[in-house]
């Protein structure tokens, strides 16, 4: 079966641009938008969403683990996905993971990735960004190349950003438009437009299961990401969809990859304990 493009592999990631938030947000926001956010683990199940009309000979199947933790001083998200492609050509087997850190006053972040197929290794990313008190960003990569280089005015790293959308999301607001820096597909920044939907009505189901969702309100978050500048037809190279509660858990996500449909329903979810940080480690 033939390889997936780096855009299909870069949606299973992409979603923790949403996640990656912190408890400071609620004050950022001011107190009519103060929001408890939810440092967790979440266990997502992936299968393809059958359409009518749809191709039903290629099926995929798998699993993605996505926790978010507070280190006192930054935010760390580890996310490990494994999918299964099966149909009439034979099977395969992709598999990601990526670890990220970011500081919590914006200065330093951190990222490595590496992706395997049918057990081979893949492509790696390594690199770190550091942001001085002028705002201006360097780059120093360690794979899959070396080098320095420095990045474009005005960008978000992606706990920066998600804080944005979540502020957006909060005040009412229905379109954000970003650019982003995440290392993980790109060496480059991402341009991320979001659609924020109105809040929806509380889903049951989830809320009897997991207990950390219940009174909590969600609403529906379209994203569009934009690799290559200068598109003429203007047309993102993947798009995302997702259930967004306010304290910072994904419900449900929906995503193309390698043509088929794909949804992640949350099939567990864990509360991570409140982090032991010493008086003053805090950034303010």
């Amino acid at each position: 079966m033939a390889a997936v493009s780096r855009r299909s592999k870069a949606v299973l990631s992409r979603f923790s641009f949403i996640i990656k938030t912190l408890a400071i947000i609620g004050v950022l926001a001011g107190p009519a938008q103060a929001i408890e956010f939810l440092p967790h683990k979440a266990i997502y199940t992936l299968h393809n969403r059958q359409v009518a009309g749809g191709d039903e000979s290629l099926n995929a199947d798998g699993m993605l683990v996505f926790e978010w933790l507070d280190t006192c001083d930054g935010w760390q998200v580890n996310q490990r996905a494994k999918l299964r492609l099966s149909g009439e050509r034979g099977e395969s087997e992709f598999e990601w993971r990526q670890i990220t850190w970011e500081a919590k006053d914006g200065h330093r972040y951190r990222y490595q990735s590496q992706e395997f197929q049918d057990g081979q290794k893949g492509e790696q990313r390594q690199g770190e960004v550091s942001v001085n008190d002028a705002g201006i960003a360097q780059l120093t990569m360690a794979s899959p190349q070396r080098g320095q280089t420095d990045l474009p005015g005005g960008i978000l790293l992606p706990s920066a950003h998600s804080i944005k959308l979540l502020q957006a999301a909060a005040a009412g607001e229905t379109y954000l438009s970003a650019n982003v820096f995440d290392g993980t597909v790109s060496d480059a920044p991402l341009q991320i437009g979001a659609a924020i939907g109105p809040v929806m009505p509380q889903w049951q189901d989830q809320a009897k299961d997991f207990p950390a969702l219940a009174k909590i309100p969600s609403r529906p978050v379209d994203l569009a990401f934009f690799i290559k500048e200068g598109n003429p037809e203007g047309k993102p190279d993947f798009e995302q969809s997702m259930r967004l509660y306010d304290n910072g858990v994904i419900g449900r996500m929906s995503f193309p990859f390698a043509g088929i449909n794909m949804v992640g329903d949350l099939a567990r979810l864990e509360v991570a304990p409140p982090a032991k940080c010493k008086a003053g480690v805090l950034a303010p």
